[in-house]
């Protein structure tokens, strides 16, 4: 009874708790309270906000259960972000080289030829790879450019939609996980057709409605997107003259 009484205890406030010690509320009202707070902080979510909404509401909050689970929340971020940093200097450092030797002719030339190929193409497989080029330059472009990572990041989104409507025509293996392990809400997935798995992190709300639910794992390759598509545009459409594992080594 005494972990019971302390965990009620500790979800109804401060100024209950001390109404509850000098006796001038009874136990049912303590209990009666720290049922409301229950309630609201199980119907509760921060799913999809940011961390200064996070931090401010933590600030604002009366409710001490939805109090910890934002402190809980915001420890995770802090721990994340540090992992997400340090991948995201490996990705502007792979841009920059990507620019010039994506397939020995250059992203810009790759991009360039893949959009000409569909262009004169009723291919509906070069037209989502064409896509996944396309987003996750803007999701390496949204990094290096501060200055403009909100309209970038808005691109990077209108293209994950796209390739959520196209995918929807195909028998392409993709969806999206809730397991994300990183500061995201959650990971879109997408296989290509050789079995290579490629991933997004997201937090937009409205991208969710074009990907169902995926059951998969992440393959652990940390930052190898643009080469997994790359790799798979050079094999597929003969375009550039080396493969990653090339210019890499």
């Amino acid at each position: 009874m005494e972990t019971i009484y302390n965990e009620i205890l500790e979800g109804v406030g401060k100024k209950i708790r001390n109404a509850y010690f000098a006796k001038t509320i009874t136990a049912n009202k303590v209990m009666e309270c720290y049922q409301k707070n229950l309630k609201e902080a199980n119907a509760f979510s921060c799913f999809g906000w940011t961390v200064a909404e996070m931090i401010r509401y933590e600030k604002e909050t009366h409710n001490p259960i939805v109090k910890k689970m934002l402190k809980q929340s915001i420890e995770v971020y802090d721990e994340r972000r540090g992992k997400s940093a340090s991948q995201n200097q490996l990705n502007l450092d792979k841009l920059d080289k990507f620019r010039s030797d994506a397939l020995g002719i250059g992203l810009r030339k790759v991009l360039s030829q893949m959009r000409k190929l569909v262009k004169n193409s009723s291919d509906i497989t070069a037209r989502i790879v064409l896509l996944l080029l396309e987003t996750e330059f803007a999701n390496l472009s949204a990094k290096k450019r501060k200055g403009l990572k909100k309209v970038i990041y808005e691109r990077k989104v209108i293209l994950l939609e796209q390739l959520g409507e196209l995918l929807d025509e195909t028998d392409w293996k993709y969806g999206l996980s809730f397991n994300t392990g990183k500061n995201a809400s959650y990971v879109i997935y997408i296989y290509l057709p050789n079995g290579v798995q490629l991933s997004w992190h997201c937090n937009e709300y409205h991208v969710l409605y074009y990907y169902p639910d995926i059951n998969c794992e992440w393959d652990g390759q940390i930052c190898m997107t643009m080469e997994k598509i790359l790799n798979y545009i050079g094999d597929t459409y003969h375009i550039g003259t080396k493969r990653i594992s090339e210019f890499a080594a």
